[in-house]
C-alpha cells in the first residue's frame, strides 16, 4: 500500500510557496483554518526577530486542488501561500560574499552561481512554511486515529529545563501556553532573560526542542532494509531543514553511561481472570523513545534535536569575496536570534508527515473509511493489549 509523497516550491522572497501532498485518502475534512491555525505557530510565540526578519510575515493557506467541499479527493492536494510581503519589499541585490554556516559557497560551486543570493532564496528556512502547512494535513489524519504530535523547548543557550512534568499530556499543555514554549516556567524566565542578553549583545543562540507523538500504534516502520527503518525515516525528516546539527531518539547520547537495565525498556504482563478481557502486556519506562530497531513498539515517540546559534550574529563572521579573493564581511540578512521554537513547530510538521506516510503504508485505503476499518481490523486481530504505561488498574481483572 501507498505512503505520502510531499514536494514543495518557491523562494525566500518569491511570489508564493507551493507544496503538493499526494496519498492522502478521500474523505477527510480539511479546510484552511486548521493549516492556518498551525502556520500562525510559527509567529505567535516570544518574538525573536527584528522588524527585518522575513520570518515574521502572517501566511495564509489556498488550497488549490485536491479537496472539495471541505473534503479530500484521494487525489494530489496542492497548497500554497502568497508572499506578498517579502515578494512587494524585496531587495534583490546580489552578493559574493558566503555566509559561514549557510550554503553559500557550497550551493554555489555545485550549480555555477556566481550570486550568492539564489543560493539562499531556497536553502533558507524560509521553505519550510509550506511544509508545515502540509504536515497540518497529515495531522488532521492522525487525529482520526488518536496519535497526536507537539513539541516543547529543552534548552536555550546555556539554559536548560529541570522540573518537566512526569505526564506528557501536561508537557504539552504548559508549553502551548508559555511565550517560549517551554514546560518549565522558572526555566523559562532563564531563557528569556538570555534571550533579551543575547538581542543587547548582537549575539545569536541555539539550543534543544523535543518533538513528541503519542497514541503510536506498534509496527510502523521496518527492518527489511535500510530505508525502512523507522528511527532513519524520522532523522532524515528533521535533518531536512536548515540548522538542525544532531537528532536523538528516546534517551539517544545521554544513554551512553547508563547500565542495559537502565538504558532499556523491561516488559511485563498483567493477566486478566476474565476470559472477555484481553492479558496486558506493558512497560513502566521509555528510554527507547518509542521505537526499537527500526519499528515503533507502542510507546510515545520522543525525539530531541539540537541546533547551534543561528550563524547570523550582529558582528559577521569572517569570509572571503569569491570575486576578489580578499577578506571581506557577508550580508546580514536575517534578524533572528534563535530559531528553536519556529524549528519546533517545523519538526512537529515532519514528524506528522513520517507517522502519517508509515501509517498509510500499513493500513492504507483509498478512502479514510477503509483506513478506519484497516485500522480496526488490526486491533481485533492483537491477541493481547498493549500499554506503554502499567494499567491504572492494579486489582485482578
Amino acid at each position: 500500500m501507498g505512503g505520502l509523497r510531499l514536494v514543495s516550491a518557491g523562494e525566500s522572497h518569491g511570489f508564493s510557496l507551493i507544496s503538493v501532498i499526494d496519498g492522502i485518502p478521500a474523505g477527510l475534512a480539511v479546510d484552511p483554518e486548521t493549516i492556518n491555525e498551525q502556520l500562525s505557530r510559527l509567529h505567535s510565540s516570544y518574538n525573536l526577530a527584528d522588524e527585518t526578519s522575513i520570518h515574521l510575515e502572517d501566511d495564509e493557506v489556498a488550497i488549490l486542488s485536491g479537496v472539495r467541499s471541505g473534503e479530500t479527493l484521494g487525489i494530489p492536494i496542492t497548497l500554497q501561500t502568497v508572499l506578498l510581503h517579502t515578494y512587494e519589499k524585496r531587495v534583490m541585490g546580489a552578493w559574493s560574499t558566503p555566509r559561514p554556516g549557510h550554503a553559500d559557497l557550497a550551493g554555489a560551486i555545485k550549480f555555477g552561481y556566481r550570486d550568492l543570493r539564489y543560493v539562499d532564496e531556497r536553502a533558507g528556512a524560509r521553505e519550510t512554511a509550506i511544509r508545515v502547512a502540509a504536515g497540518a494535513i497529515a495531522r488532521r489524519l492522525l487525529l482520526h486515529f488518536n496519535i497526536r504530535i507537539f513539541s516543547h523547548v529543552i534548552t536555550i543557550g546555556r539554559e536548560s529545563v529541570t522540573n518537566l512534568p512526569n505526564d506528557y499530556e501536561e508537557i504539552r499543555q504548559f508549553a502551548e501556553v508559555s511565550s517560549i514554549r517551554c514546560a518549565d516556567s522558572e526555566a523559562a524566565n532563564r531563557m528569556i532573560l538570555a534571550l533579551e542578553a543575547a538581542r543587547r549583545e548582537g549575539e545569536t543562540l541555539g539550543g534543544v526542542f523535543e518533538v513528541i507523538a503519542v497514541g503510536i500504534p506498534i509496527g510502523l516502520g521496518g527492518y527489511g532494509q535500510w530505508d525502512e527503518r523507522l528511527e532513519s525515516l524520522i532523522a532524515a525528516a528533521l535533518m531536512s531543514f536548515p540548522g538542525i546539527r544532531g537528532v536523538e531518539i528516546g534517551d539517544g547520547f545521554r544513554s551512553v553511561n547508563q547500565s542495559s537495565y537502565d538504558a532499556h525498556d523491561p516488559l511485563y504482563v498483567k493477566r486478566s481472570k476474565d476470559k472477555k478481557q484481553p492479558d496486558i502486556i506493558y512497560r513502566s519506562t521509555n528510554h527507547a523513545g518509542g521505537i526499537e530497531n527500526g519499528i515503533s513498539n507502542g510507546s510515545p515517540i520522543s525525539i530531541r534535536c539540537a541546533i547551534p546559534p543561528v550563524p547570523s550574529p550582529m558582528k559577521p563572521l569572517p569570509s572571503v569575496n569569491l570575486q576578489t579573493l580578499r577578506p571581506d564581511q557577508p550580508p546580514q540578512t536575517f534578524g533572528e536570534i534563535c530559531t528553536v521554537l519556529q524549528l519546533g513547530v517545523v519538526a512537529e510538521a515532519m514528524l506528522a508527515i513520517v507517522i502519517a506516510d508509515q501509517f498509510l503504508r500499513k493500513f492504507g485505503g483509498d478512502s479514510l473509511d477503509e483506513v478506519k476499518d484497516n485500522y480496526s481490523s488490526h486491533l481485533e486481530r492483537m491477541p493481547f493489549q498493549i500499554l506503554p504505561h502499567p494499567p491504572e488498574d492494579d486489582t485482578d481483572r
